[in-house]
């Protein structure tokens, strides 16, 4: 696998990408990403984050209908 950024020739970059990136050290491989990165603050809004709260809110969702269709709230 090589580089998969593009060169000013508009060709792709020839080298090896840094172990565990996508990118070469010439093309951002050794940019700090994630803990590491000094601007990092939480952990809240990241993509697995965001897709455990999708769940969180389906599933509520489902619980809320489930309770209006057994008669135990009403529909509002």
């Amino acid at each position: 696998m090589r580089c998969n950024a593009k060169t000013r020739s508009n060709t792709l970059c020839k080298r090896f990408p840094v172990p565990l990136k996508t990118r070469c050290k010439l093309h951002g491989g050794l940019s700090l990403s994630g803990e590491k990165h000094w601007n990092y603050k939480h952990g809240k809004c990241t993509k697995v984050a965001r897709e455990r709260v999708k769940e969180v809110n389906a599933e509520l969702r489902y619980l809320e209908a489930l309770m209006i269709q057994l008669g135990m709230i009403d529909k509002q």
